[in-house]
C-alpha cells in the first residue's frame, strides 16, 4: 500500500504554523512572570469567594450580629459616661480643708453637696435638686455675720441670699460648724443628672462676711468662694 504524498506547500504551512507557535509561547522570563501573578490573583479572587460563600449570613443572623454590635456600643458609652461621673463627683466631693481669715470669721472646713427637694419650707416649690453647704469656723473667729449667695453655671444667682450670725466663733445653732440650704436649685432632674456628669459648667458659693447681718450689701466682703461638689446625698 503506497504512502500518500504530502503537497510541499502544505507541509511547508504547517511547519511554518508550529513554529509561529512555539514564538507566541516562548515570550521570555517576563510573560511567565505575568502568567503566575495572573494566576495567583485567580486562585486568591476564587479563595475570597469561596470562602465569602461560606461565611455568607442569613438576613436573621445579620440583625442579630447587628443587634449584639450595637449592644457593647452602648455599654462601651455608657461606661465611659460613668467613669467620667465618678471622677467629677470625686473631685468635688473632697473636704475643703483651709484657713480663709477675714476681719470676722475664720473658716477652717467646708464641703458641699445637693440634696433631693422634699417640699422644705422657704424652697422655691417645683425645685427637685438643691445645692447645700456645710461650714465649720476656727475658734479663734470672733463675732460677727456670714452671707451666701448661690450661682448657676452661668454665674447668675439662684434663690434668696442665707446671712447666718455667729458669736465668739459659734453659731446660733451653738455649734462651731452649720449646714447651709439653697432656697433653689435644678427643676429638671435630667438637667441635674448632666451637671453630675459635669456637662453642664459648676454651680459655685460665695461665702461674704461683715460687722452684723443686718449690715447693708456693701459692708460685706468675700470671705471665701467654691465651686459645688456634684455628689448628691
Amino acid at each position: 500500500m503506497s504512502n500518500p504524498k504530502k503537497d510541499p506547500a502544505c507541509v511547508e504551512d504547517i511547519e511554518m504554523g508550529d513554529a509561529h507557535k512555539g514564538a507566541w509561547l516562548d515570550l521570555g522570563p517576563r510573560h511567565s512572570h505575568n502568567a503566575t501573578r495572573r494566576h495567583g490573583f485567580t486562585a486568591l479572587s476564587q479563595l475570597f469567594t469561596a470562602t465569602q460563600s461560606k461565611l455568607s449570613l442569613s438576613k436573621p443572623e445579620k440583625i442579630s450580629l447587628l443587634s449584639i454590635a450595637l449592644i457593647f456600643l452602648s455599654l462601651g458609652i455608657w461606661a465611659g459616661f460613668w467613669l467620667k461621673q465618678k471622677n467629677h463627683i470625686a473631685s468635688g466631693n473632697e473636704v475643703a480643708k483651709l484657713s480663709s481669715k477675714g476681719a470676722y470669721a475664720t473658716i477652717s472646713h467646708f464641703s458641699s453637696y445637693w440634696q433631693r427637694h422634699t417640699n422644705t419650707p422657704g424652697i422655691k416649690i417645683g425645685a427637685v435638686a438643691i445645692p447645700t453647704a456645710t461650714i465649720t469656723l476656727r475658734k479663734d473667729s470672733s463675732s460677727g455675720a456670714l452671707r451666701l449667695y448661690f450661682f448657676d453655671s452661668k454665674k447668675k444667682s439662684v434663690g434668696d441670699p442665707v446671712t447666718i450670725s455667729f458669736q465668739n466663733g459659734m453659731f446660733l445653732n451653738g455649734s462651731d460648724t452649720i449646714t447651709i440650704t439653697a432656697s433653689d436649685g435644678f427643676h429638671n432632674v435630667v438637667d441635674f443628672d448632666t451637671y453630675q456628669l459635669g456637662d453642664l459648667g459648676t454651680w459655685s458659693v460665695e461665702i461674704l462676711e461683715a460687722k452684723g447681718e443686718m449690715e447693708p450689701r456693701a459692708n460685706f466682703s468675700l470671705l471665701f468662694q467654691s465651686d459645688i461638689s456634684p455628689s448628691l446625698r
